[in-house]
């Protein structure tokens, strides 16, 4: 929806597929149980079936941009690079950084020994070690406390919280537009916000909006991003996150760059853009993600897959 004025100089780009993501946008939203996860599989069953596992090369924004990693990482050598502007989605500390160093869950079977002072026999983890936040995802993330739904309401109080922020940030959403694509308000015109406002008031929505409260656990970017040919874009003005954040984002990307299994990393903070650098100054943006792709030479034979999030959470 959004991103089709970036696809103008058709004869230099290789071809392009935008989707939008179950649940965002026009997009139908059924009453399910909504994380990363599910959004991942979806990207990824397109590519597969859709595309029938064409090489591409993967573009996100925001949230888009975090979905796009992981999909991008579960498809392997089919996915040929990652473009990734003003992404979301944990990075850790490079420096810091030691993979997946959760405690082991401990066996939940009860005990069968126990005395009349019920001292039972002390429980042993069963589980096999886990080596990776991927792995662990797989696992349904064993070492984390499952979700517990509110007592009494369960997870009707996570529609009734979605149904509060709708209505809270309804009347707001043409000024927070301005914060997205506060560099380039063009592009933030009527038709953008009743796009918006109808994804805002389709049914199913506040379960999408609710469902934010309980996301299990994120692989970090450290994670999905090693040996990945990936180019990073930051908007430096970005006003959703804050400048402040976008330019100590920009900073650890580029320390992310200079370790080791990250070498085919490349970061461009671009000044005077924003959330949506590709939006915003589109040419530059156009125009580094074509020498990016012949520098890589990954753009022979490859399609690009923009995962996209024209949706009421794009504004609230």
């Amino acid at each position: 929806q959004q991103n089709t004025s970036n696809g103008k100089n058709v004869d230099l780009t290789p071809p392009i597929y935008a989707m939008d993501l179950l649940g965002f946008g026009h997009a139908e939203k059924p009453g399910l149980s909504y994380t990363q996860y599910l959004w991942e599989t979806q990207v990824v069953d397109f590519a597969l079936e859709v595309m029938e596992a064409t090489p591409m090369v993967m573009v996100g924004n925001s949230i888009g941009g975090g979905l796009a990693a992981g999909a991008a990482a579960s498809l392997g050598s089919i996915c040929k690079g990652l473009v990734l502007c003003n992404t979301a989605g944990v990075l850790e500390d490079p420096d810091t950084y030691r993979g997946y160093n959760k405690e082991p869950a401990m066996d939940t079977q009860p005990d069968i020994n126990f005395s009349f002072f019920g001292k039972g026999t002390p429980k042993v983890n069963t589980n096999p070690p886990i080596s990776s936040h991927t792995e662990a995802a797989r696992l349904g993330n064993p070492d984390d406390p499952p979700y517990a739904p509110i007592p009494i309401l369960g997870n009707n109080a996570l529609d009734l919280f979605g149904l509060a922020i709708i209505k809270f940030l309804f009347p707001q959403i043409a000024d927070r537009m301005g914060l997205i694509y506060g560099n380039r308000l063009t592009n933030a015109d009527q038709t953008v916000i009743n796009a918006i406002r109808q994804g805002a008031t389709s049914p199913g929505s506040p379960n999408v909006i609710g469902c934010g409260q309980k996301l299990s656990p994120n692989r970090p970017l450290n994670e999905v991003l090693e040996g990945m040919d990936v180019l990073v874009f930051i908007g430096l003005d970005d006003q959703v996150s804050s400048p402040a954040a976008a330019k100590a984002r920009a900073e650890l990307f580029a320390r992310l760059a200079r370790k080791d299994g990250y070498g085919k990393l490349v970061v461009e903070a671009v000044a005077g853009s924003g959330h949506c650098p590709h939006d915003e100054t589109p040419d530059l943006v156009a125009k580094a993600v074509l020498d990016w792709f012949t520098n890589s030479g990954i753009t022979e034979g490859s399609a690009a897959v923009a995962v996209t999030t024209p949706e009421p959470q794009a504004a609230i």
